[in-house]
């Protein structure tokens, strides 16, 4: 069952710990919201589930109960040594997220989905790094602050759009969301979360790699006339780029932040058509 307010204050009470604000150690002590992910996972007797950041251990229990198998990552070594200790069948590993963003899973193995609450300090960092695996998560539910699921599903000529925007709605639809108020969490933090539910796409699109920093390269100037961008990177991408758009009548003086989803996976398709993007190195 998860833990709720005082059950989460006693547990930490215990293990003489106290929440690090700079890992973003903010506990959910809401139970509904716990059983909403569970219910928002699709979870089975036999899924294979990673969980980022299981801190207290609020959802593995509920994960354990639910008999999946559970793969998770926990940074701090005090809620590290709680959870291997508490439930002898979790794989566990105690390292940052960013740098094992799956844990010890092999993704080559089988379908398995992602269940985290993720300190805003590296949740866009992390989610680069799993749309970057071999194999996919089929589902993914996230709680993160409100301001990045807001960037991450945003949409053309906004300015939270990005290319992480594009690149996780290429591959993933937004099934379900709903807000969780700052009250929900403890320590509180300064502002509310948002709960998401990910599937994957049926025809999800996926970036080369090498076009996907082209495209990181161009939005740091996203302010700035595409044609004048592309001039100053003189790359082969950004060539291409000025050919694909004066090609669809696509005027050179609009922003990469105005090009809709569609139009960059249609210039990524036309580069992997080209024999002289096929070894293009990544620009990092």
């Amino acid at each position: 069952m998860a833990l709720t307010f005082s059950q989460t204050k006693e547990l930490l009470k215990q293990l003489a710990m106290h929440p690090k604000r700079k890992w973003g150690q903010n506990f959910l002590v809401n139970p509904a919201f716990v059983e909403r992910s569970l219910k928002w996972a699709q979870i089975k007797s036999d899924d294979v589930v990673v969980e980022i950041g299981p801190g207290c251990g609020t959802l593995t229990g509920d994960l354990i109960q639910a008999k999946v198998r559970v793969f998770a990552i926990e940074k701090d070594p005090i809620l590290f040594e709680h959870v291997r200790n508490t439930w002898n069948t979790v794989c566990i590993i105690c390292e940052d997220a960013v740098r094992y963003p799956i844990g010890l899973y092999n993704a080559d193995n089988t379908h398995y989905k992602i269940v985290a609450n993720l300190p805003y300090a590296i949740a866009s960092i992390w989610l680069d790094r799993v749309l970057e695996l071999p194999r996919l998560p089929m589902r993914m539910v996230l709680m993160v602050q409100k301001e990045a699921a807001d960037r991450w599903f945003s949409k053309e000529n906004s300015k939270s759009f990005c290319p992480l925007s594009i690149f996780l709605q290429s591959i993933y639809q937004l099934e379900n969301k709903c807000t969780v108020a700052k009250r929900y969490f403890y320590p509180q933090p300064k502002v509310d979360s948002t709960l998401l539910s990910l599937v994957k796409r049926p025809q999800a699109f996926t970036f080369e790699r090498s076009c996907k920093q082209f495209m990181r390269n161009v939005f740091v100037h996203r302010r700035q006339q595409i044609g004048r961008v592309c001039k100053e990177l003189q790359s082969a991408y950004a060539h291409a780029l000025i050919m694909f758009l004066q090609k669809n009548a696509i005027d050179l003086s609009c922003r990469a932040e105005c090009l809709p989803i569609d139009i960059w996976q249609r210039f990524a398709t036309s580069c992997l058509q080209a024999d002289c993007f096929v070894n293009v190195p990544a620009m990092f």
